[in-house]
């Protein structure tokens, strides 16, 4: 598992709980960006700009709270034993990030917006 950007940084098991927490952070974030963006694109009309500006942000938010799930992972996963608390939470949390393209998508086809297969097109890699 290649680990990108800032996370690669994650070395320890005490790095690798701060960037879980981080993670969960920016995931929150992220639905509350997303709940936002539905309930704007409902109150907004037709001729109004549309909300990719939104959309991109809630891209990079939860491309960077994979990254981060994805550096605990590595790093609790290579020091505890598979079975431990730690590990399984750091699976289910990323397990749970990953399933949010379906929201992402919901809320991009209830905005109107047409370009939202960035987490699809990066998770093939």
């Amino acid at each position: 598992m290649a680990v990108q950007g800032t996370a690669g940084k994650v070395t320890t098991l005490s790095a690798a709980t701060a960037a879980q927490n981080l993670a969960v952070f920016l995931k929150n974030y992220a639905d509350w960006l997303r709940l936002t963006l539905m309930d704007e694109s409902s109150h907004q009309s037709s001729s109004q700009k549309g909300p990719q500006p939104q959309i991109s942000e809630l891209n990079q938010t939860i491309q960077e709270a994979r990254h981060l799930y994805e550096a605990a992972l590595h790093v609790r996963s290579s020091i505890l034993p598979p079975h431990h608390p730690e590990v399984v939470a750091s699976k289910f949390s990323l397990a749970e990030l990953l399933d949010a393209p379906t929201a992402i998508a919901s809320a991009a086809a209830a905005a109107g917006a047409n370009d939202v297969d960035v987490l699809d097109k990066q998770r093939a890699n």
